[in-house]
């Protein structure tokens, strides 16, 4: 009896186990299983794993080199990690460093502050200011070429039309290093690298426009000002072709002028072309354009020259930026570099009273944020603010302890996430993650060639906020498949905005 008992118990067990192998191997081979996403029509199912379902998308991206680091800002605890400490080239992402250390030491009603000075004791006698006129730039990334007409309307309304000294330019606050390592080369030429140094007016960046000659001549350029010192040696030609199409090339000259060589061809079926390009040299740039507005507004002097302001000048004309709030918001929505650059120099600046520099700004940041976010920075490299040098190193974990402090406890902690690109709504995350994942993630986007990355918050569907972070760097040399590094992102963001943690 005992032995036909264990026979059958055998061929029951043996049966339940050949059950199973068949229901792996069924799940397996069925394709629509491929992430796992556990049935959210009832919530009161207990979820599969998160680690089991973020590993199983982690292995269909095989070929990339990623990081990934997710944290429950609830509970505080760690709830994903995958390679989460080891060093990724950050891209643009490095701006939630830059953003967060300004908004905690600078408040978010911070200004830059260009200024017309003179000398203390200095007085005006029948339109002669008698002594110096100091113009002290500060780095603001938001001057433009009419808010310096509208300091020379304010001088003119005191009855200025003659400086007995000197015309001083104080660009001192803010060196003159416009390229610090590990930036691409052919990036100068660009708008979005432009260089970030006390004296930025118009972004420091001009507009060329190149017109088709009908006779298949050499095009027109236009130059959007005349007073920047720009010159263009102009060697393209106007090429006949069966389609409407062109090639351009502008390229600085060795020179460290504002010169600057255009080749190519474009076809007489195109219509005029408009590209903004950077100033190789804002220093000179200043100049001329400062002597041209002061021939404007029929200002004599007798030099101009650059300089530094006395202590006790006194002010006699003033223009502000926006406020840092509104300058965070553009600089994380728009992923500009100008503002994140020019941030970081003048957090270097504030925080050490010294001269604004890459090295005292990535110091200053240190600085600020170490204590605060339990960061250790001997483990990261930040050279820049905008994360467009290569030379930047950052962990996701370090990301996740990042943006944990900021909502949780960064007194601006609301302006920064509002900041930040919402998925499918606005900013570099405008056309993505809409759908279910609607408005449902804010986060800093990073993108260059073979790189890409996504840090900041979502919301998963019980309505609990993570901070997460995702680097990706791709293992092989001159690879970029922005198309595949974006749809790892996006399906690891759409798991958690459908996970209930």
């Amino acid at each position: 009896m005992n032995k036909r008992y264990n026979r059958a118990l055998s061929i029951l067990k043996n049966f339940w186990v050949i059950i199973g192998i068949i229901f792996s191997l069924f799940l397996s081979i069925n394709p629509t299983k491929s992430f796992a996403f556990y049935d959210e029509s009832s919530q009161n199912s207990f979820p599969p794993p998160l680690q089991q379902n973020l590993n199983k998308i982690l292995s269909h991206f095989k070929g990339f080199n990623t990081g990934v680091s997710i944290q429950s800002l609830s509970t505080g605890k760690i709830l994903y990690q995958y390679n989460a400490n080891r060093g990724f080239v950050p891209a643009s992402t490095l701006k939630l460093f830059t953003g967060i250390a300004a908004l905690d030491y600078l408040g978010p009603h911070f200004q830059f502050k260009t200024r017309f000075l003179t000398n203390p004791g200095a007085l005006v006698r029948k339109g002669v200011l008698i002594g110096n006129l100091y113009i002290k730039f500060s780095g603001d990334p938001y001057l433009t070429l009419d808010d310096l007409k509208d300091m020379l309307e304010t001088l003119r309304e005191q009855h200025i039309n003659r400086v007995q000294g000197n015309i001083v330019i104080d660009d001192t606050v803010i060196d003159r290093s416009t390229w610090p390592p590990g930036r691409v080369i052919d990036d100068r030429i660009f708008c979005y690298a432009a260089p970030v140094t006390a004296t930025i007016i118009n972004r420091n960046c001009f507009s060329l426009s190149i017109k088709p000659n009908q006779h298949l001549l050499r095009p027109t350029v236009t130059k959007s000002n005349s007073n920047l010192g720009i010159i263009i040696d102009n060697q393209a030609v106007t090429k006949r072709l069966r389609r409407g199409s062109y090639s351009l090339d502008l390229k600085p000259n060795i020179t460290s002028k504002n010169h600057y060589t255009l080749r190519g061809y474009l076809s007489p079926k195109m219509g005029p072309l408009s590209f903004a390009f950077a100033l190789q040299n804002p220093n000179l740039a200043t100049y001329d354009i400062l002597s041209g507005l002061l021939r404007k507004y029929s200002i004599r002097y007798t030099n101009l020259v650059y300089g530094k302001t006395p202590p006790l000048a006194k002010t006699l004309a003033e223009n502000n930026s926006p406020e840092l709030a509104f300058l965070i918001k553009n600089m994380l929505k728009k992923s500009d570099n100008l503002i994140a650059d020019s941030l970081l120099k003048k957090l270097g600046e504030e925080f050490f009273s010294v001269q604004g520099s890459w090295k005292t700004g990535r110091n200053a940041v240190q600085a600020i944020l170490a204590n605060k976010t339990n960061i250790d920075f001997s483990h990261l490299i930040m050279v820049d603010g905008s994360g467009l040098s290569r030379s930047n190193i950052v962990t996701p974990n370090a990301f996740v302890k990042l943006l944990n402090f900021a909502y949780t406890q960064l007194s601006d902690s609301d302006l920064l996430f509002e900041s930040l690109p919402r998925s499918g709504i606005d900013g570099t995350l405008k056309n993505r993650l809409g759908g279910p994942t609607l408005g449902r993630v804010h986060a800093k986007t990073g993108s260059m060639h073979g790189i890409s990355s996504l840090a900041g918050y979502v919301q998963t569907a019980n309505d609990q906020v993570l901070a997460f972070s995702i680097l990706i760097n791709d293992p092989i040399p001159g690879k970029n498949n922005q198309g595949g590094y974006r749809l790892l992102e996006n399906r690891i963001c759409e798991f958690l905005a459908r996970s209930y943690v």
